[in-house]
């Protein structure tokens, strides 16, 4: 392991911080794999109640790292203008494979992940914040999925951005490839609160410490239940209420 996670605990808080900051912490393999493990490793620790994931510099995350391999970025493999043939293909598709259960990390935690976004936060990073369970943003925050307009269909971002807004919305932003800033963010639902750039991990450690302060099994079981109803008929979902509430009962 490098440097590129950093890691510190406050309590029941766990942060971590990604650290390309002369890079925008854009991702690359590297970083990737790093913060995968350390989000599986806060997830394994019991006395983890709530993650604040960050990023340092002057940018959240400006997305993948084109040059250094990183999701999103899976070019076919040409050689005199022609593909080297399966082999090829074959390392496209687990590129594909890890970037899809990359980006449902978060979502599939039982453990609450809130973003504290400054700056950039573009494409796969866009992802990434939106992923979490809560997003503060500064004023300075700047949101926006350039994929199309590079020539890429926004395969890894979009199943993720259709979820947690719609589809209209996600069209619009996917398709426009049109930056926008934290005020606009917030009316698409992607984030939840916007705060001056002095403010963000105060903010952001506030709320955490606010889910913190309540009974962890409580507070895991209802980020479960929140991932299941949303996927779920009405009449489905209140019978995963129904589970959730015994669940707690039992746990008592």
């Amino acid at each position: 392991m490098t440097d590129l996670i950093l890691t510190r605990d406050a309590g029941a808080i766990r942060y971590l911080t990604l650290n390309r900051p002369e890079k925008l912490n854009a991702m690359n393999d590297a970083l990737v794999t790093e913060l995968a493990a350390a989000l599986r490793t806060a997830e394994a620790d019991r006395g983890v109640a709530v993650i604040v994931l960050a990023g340092a510099g002057r940018a959240f995350c400006a997305g993948a790292d084109l040059g250094g391999g990183s999701p999103d970025s899976a070019p076919e493999d040409k050689k005199n203008g022609a593909t080297t043939g399966p082999t090829a293909g074959q390392r496209i598709a687990q590129r594909l494979d890890d970037t899809v259960r990359f980006y449902g990390t978060i979502q599939r935690m039982d453990t609450p992940v809130i973003a504290a976004v400054q700056g950039y936060a573009i494409g796969g990073g866009c992802n990434l914040a939106v992923s979490c369970d809560l997003v503060v943003a500064a004023e300075n925050a700047v949101f926006g999925y350039p994929e199309v307009k590079l020539g890429m269909a926004a395969a890894g971002v979009a199943p993720t951005l259709v979820h947690q807004i719609g589809r209209k919305a996600a069209f619009e932003l996917l398709t426009l490839c049109n930056n926008i800033d934290a005020h606009q963010a917030l009316a698409f639902g992607m984030i939840n609160r916007v705060v001056p750039e002095d403010q963000l991990l105060a903010t952001a450690s506030a709320l955490a410490e606010q889910l913190a302060g309540f009974n962890h099994d409580a507070l895991r079981l209802t980020k479960q239940l929140i991932r299941r109803a949303a996927d779920l008929p009405f009449a489905q979902a209140l019978e995963a209420g129904r589970d959730t509430g015994l669940a707690m009962h039992v746990l008592k």
